[in-house]
């Protein structure tokens, strides 16, 4: 369900999975998070591209129609849909395209005036690429892989992989709150090596998404509750809260 964040924000669900995705969002945090941003991404791009058309356009389309000849029907029946796997190459197809269009946001709030106004929209679309680009281009790796897990103190996450990549994504769903001072870290770990980092997420539900690189031997993805600014050791404290299987 996670994956249909984007797709929902863009009114591209039919009204079964929009009436699914809606009872799933009652119960997480963090994808109504990213619903709204989405949505705010996709209304500062339409803002953006906003744009008065020439005058005379209209009466040049309508000349145009009356001179341009139609193209002939299509003859034959249509090909039969084909009956593929499941629906996760296309639901995470669609994310990434979400994800493109969150880049296209930002650089259509580039289209301003005022020099002040540009700086802004450049730091914007600098921290954008960096956040966006490496989930976009995991998403759309033909053999990304995903395990779902759920948290034994509740909530939850999906972990997402690309070996061609070596990069995992995780993204988090529901997590409780952590107390203050505290963060969640993910790591990853196999019986190669000890656990590696592999990222912080802000305490609680709203916790954003982790993108980490370098999976050789990583065989389990793990979060754990750390002090502020990580583990001082370099390794999970006892409190770890998930731990999921690294997808194959």
């Amino acid at each position: 369900m996670h994956t249909l964040a984007g797709a929902y924000a863009l009114d591209a669900l039919s009204e079964v999975e929009r009436a699914q995705f809606r009872r799933h969002l009652e119960q997480c945090e963090s994808c109504a998070q990213e619903v709204r941003e989405l949505r705010e991404t996709a209304a500062r791009l339409g803002a953006a591209m906003d744009e008065q058309p020439p005058s005379g356009l209209k009466d040049r389309v309508l000349a145009d129609m009356r001179t341009t000849r139609q193209l002939p029907p299509r003859t034959g029946s249509a090909e039969p849909r084909p009956r593929g796997p499941r629906r996760w190459p296309m639901l995470l197809a669609a994310a990434a395209a979400v994800v493109g269009l969150a880049l296209a946001g930002v650089f259509g709030g580039i289209a301003l005036h005022t020099s002040s106004q540009l700086t802004s929209a450049q730091s914007e679309l600098d921290a954008a690429r960096a956040r966006y680009l490496p989930v976009s281009e995991l998403l759309t790796a033909p053999d990304a892989r995903t395990e779902h897990v759920a948290a034994p103190r509740g909530g939850g996450g999906t972990v997402v992989v690309s070996r061609k990549l070596d990069r995992v994504l995780f993204l988090p769903a529901g997590l409780p709150p952590v107390q203050a001072g505290k963060v969640y870290e993910a790591w990853l770990m196999g019986p190669d090596f000890a656990p590696r980092p592999a990222g912080l997420l802000p305490g609680g539900q709203a916790g954003s998404l982790v993108v980490a690189d370098g999976l050789a031997g990583a065989q389990q993805f793990a979060i754990s509750v750390e002090q502020a600014g990580g583990s001082p050791s370099g390794k999970p404290s006892n409190d770890v809260v998930l731990v999921a299987s690294v997808p194959a």
